[in-house]
């Protein structure tokens, strides 16, 4: 063990705790906002239903309803025996590992090895990951975002060989669509058994539905409930954080932006998927997995803005890279830096709340339609994470095109299992 090992895993253990602590202590300054958990509870009543009756879709608890397919209310169902006061233990540490899981599997697949160093490398970067609105607002909620994201991405991260790889993206996809674009990715990468395996768990966990709950999976499947994003919640407001929300705000209603956003989310769609098929082809696996990430975030009709968790994967990114030339350090530093305030969770108030972790998206008027009458400044922070996630896009397309190239021999030991295959098919294309 080295000198520069130990010092890089004493600060991701003192970064993590000070990161636990801080939160722990919020979280107990606010119980009533910050342990109410009203996913968590949407998700444990959507459980009893399930079990109970057959209104999984009609009946509403504090003004919220359940949208998800019949299979999560199967699973729900036995997590539905616990009481919340278990529950919210249960779902606030099975989220923070896997946080610390999805960190640590994205620098593996950066080709870094387990080691002291990896550890306090994972530790430092989940200590910042924790301070980010969405991850803040995800354990606020106790929702499942981070939980969804680290089967992913340890499904993608095996090789392309093994047997079950993409059996993680079926089940993530068959409790929350968003995920589907994975699919999408792997087909473009042509890891063809892999998405026959997603598409085949996916299509599973609807006949399991159908199995367990007929009558309300023909209601969700064949009603066409999961086509009403109306459903999930105002697509207007500043939470969500999607193309299609957007333009909502910015042309005044959906029925004005639904043309513009359809044509807009094929580009995106078209476009995200490309850049991260070129990325994979070169070796370049992680970052096309955050760029799928990403392109799914912004082309979904609902984004929420803890649906982001991706910015973690997408700090390790930057980590990751600090460690090149001088040069690049710096750049990616502050790339790292800049994530890290305008993702940050932010210890402000907003109006009828008291003091809590809060994104920059919420220093603009929201609620009751007042996103439609931002200007300025406010339409800039209102969209934040859209607008960053054009950016990047449009940039990066913009230089892959410009600047087509293959990873090099001599990048190859920084590349995870997935990323020295897709250099080497590159190579023997050659």
């Amino acid at each position: 063990m080295t000198r520069s090992g130990l010092a890089l895993l004493a600060c991701g253990l003192l970064a993590f705790g000070v990161a636990v602590a801080a939160y722990a202590m919020t979280v107990l300054a606010h119980p009533h906002d910050l342990w109410a958990m009203s996913d968590l509870k949407v998700y444990r009543w959507g459980g009893l239903l399930a079990r109970r009756s057959d209104r999984l879709y009609d009946e509403t608890i504090g003004g919220f309803a359940f949208t998800y397919a019949p299979i999560a209310a199967v699973i729900f169902a036995g997590l539905s025996v616990l009481p919340m006061a278990a529950l919210r233990w249960i779902m606030t540490l099975a989220s923070l590992s896997a946080l610390v899981t999805a960190v640590w599997i994205m620098f593996r697949t950066l080709g870094r090895r387990r080691s002291p160093a990896l550890l306090g490398a994972t530790l430092l970067v989940t200590a910042a990951a924790l301070w980010t609105e969405p991850v803040q607002k995800t354990l606020w909620f106790g929702q499942i975002n981070l939980i969804l994201m680290a089967l992913v991405v340890a499904d993608l991260g095996q090789g392309d060989g093994r047997r079950w790889k993409g059996v993680g993206i079926g089940i993530a996809t068959g409790i929350k669509f968003t995920p589907g674009i994975f699919i999408a990715y792997l087909l473009v990468t042509r890891r063809f058994r892999a998405a026959a395996v997603a598409i085949a768990v996916f299509l599973l966990t609807i006949a399991i539905g159908f199995v367990a709950l007929p009558h309300e999976s023909g209601r969700f499947w064949g009603d066409r409930l999961f086509m009403a994003p109306s459903r999930v919640g105002p697509v207007d407001w500043v939470g969500n954080q999607s193309l299609y929300g957007m333009l909502v705000r910015f042309l005044g209603g959906e029925n004005a932006a639904r043309p513009y956003w359809l044509g807009g989310a094929a580009v995106v769609g078209a476009a995200g998927l490309w850049l991260a098929a070129r990325q994979s082809r070169v070796g370049r696996e992680p970052f096309a997995v955050v760029t799928c990430a990403t392109t799914g975030l912004l082309i979904s009709p609902i984004s929420w803005s803890h649906h982001w968790v991706w910015i973690a994967p997408a700090l390790v990114l930057a980590a990751d890279r600090m460690t090149g030339p001088p040069r690049r350090t710096w750049v990616w530093l502050a790339g790292g830096l800049g994530l890290e305030v305008l993702f940050g969770a932010w210890i402000f108030a907003v109006p009828g709340l008291p003091a809590l972790p809060q994104g920059l998206i919420r220093t603009v008027p929201f609620g009751r339609h007042r996103e439609h009458h931002w200007h300025g400044f406010e339409l800039a922070r209102g969209n934040l994470y859209v607008l960053i996630a054009l950016a990047a896009i449009t940039v990066l397309v913009i230089l892959a095109a410009r600047h087509p190239h293959a990873a090099s021999p001599g990048r190859r030991r920084h590349l995870g299992r997935a990323g020295r295959s897709a250099a080497a098919r590159v190579e023997g294309a050659r």
